[in-house]
């Protein structure tokens, strides 16, 4: 136990005690500067920072909208089935998942997008453009956005359908009986039963959004320009490319906090809706 606490511990102590110098191995700077690189996140004065984080959450809250539609179609589709098709149609909708995220972001990236070749954008009618969406300021978010949710809504389409397999049947059906439509079954009957399954699973695809790092690295290393840089990729950037580690380390402090809280309400949301059942 003790060894795993200074797992955590130990680095978190490094990268707040570094986060208070100015510690830049580039300029070769290293000297005591207390909470000087906090004030400058805060401040505005690294500009960057404040648009990367802004960024970050509408990536975060895009994601997630997306990832619920996809997924609870998904799940709703295959809670329709019969139990034959519906083991196939399951197989089939998981699959993204069972692909690393970097092998997922590199396929995306010199396969599907690739400008002269991409088989996405043969679909869309758009292969051979000169300006392909990746290399695009005002679509790169966009098509980061939809290999990110190709390849975790199966994440969360597992679990909105697990849900779904705990609703008795018997329910839905005399609704059906008392001539419910479609629509008013989810609306009266499956979302209530499913919220804790959705306050939950949304939560934490919210956190693992959040620190999400592979798929932009990969795809545009935050360009093109800065225009799809999210904290993880620019707190990266800041630390090992620019060598600027004390100010990488404040950046790295606040969304530790950020994803602190959002933990913090998954862990509510869970004992809220679980707790008085356990």
């Amino acid at each position: 136990m003790i060894g795993v606490v200074a797992l955590i511990a130990v680095p978190i102590g490094f990268t707040f005690y570094y986060s208070l110098r100015n510690y830049n191995l580039q300029i070769g700077s290293d000297q005591f500067n207390g909470v000087d690189n906090y004030i400058r996140l805060f401040t505005g004065q690294n500009g960057d920072f404040i648009a990367a984080t802004l960024r970050t959450f509408g990536y975060v809250f895009v994601v997630i909208v997306f990832d619920f539609v996809l997924a609870m179609a998904q799940a709703l589709l295959i809670f329709s089935m019969k139990q034959g098709w519906a083991k196939f149609w399951r197989a089939v909708f998981i699959l993204p998942i069972l692909v690393i995220p970097t092998a997922s972001a590199v396929f995306w990236r010199n396969v599907m997008y690739a400008p002269h070749n991409g088989e996405f954008l043969k679909v869309l009618g758009l292969d051979g453009i000169v300006n392909p969406p990746l290399g695009d300021p005002k679509l790169a978010f966009w098509a980061i956005i939809v290999v990110v949710v190709w390849a975790w809504s199966p994440w969360v389409f597992i679990l909105f359908s697990s849900g779904l397999d705990q609703i008795d049947r018997s329910v839905i059906e005399a609704s059906m009986v008392d001539g419910t439509s479609y629509f008013q079954r989810l609306r009266t009957i499956i979302f209530p039963l499913m919220r804790p399954v959705i306050f939950v699973t949304l939560s934490f695809k919210a956190l693992d959004s959040f620190l999400s790092f592979p798929f932009v690295w990969v795809l545009t290393q935050g360009g093109p320009g800065d225009s799809t840089h999210i904290l993880s990729t620019f707190i990266y950037q800041q630390a090992f490319n620019l060598l600027d580690y004390g100010n990488g380390s404040a950046m790295a402090i606040v969304m530790l906090v950020i994803s602190g809280v959002i933990s913090i309400a998954a862990v509510l949301g869970w004992q809220r809706f679980y707790g008085k059942e356990a």
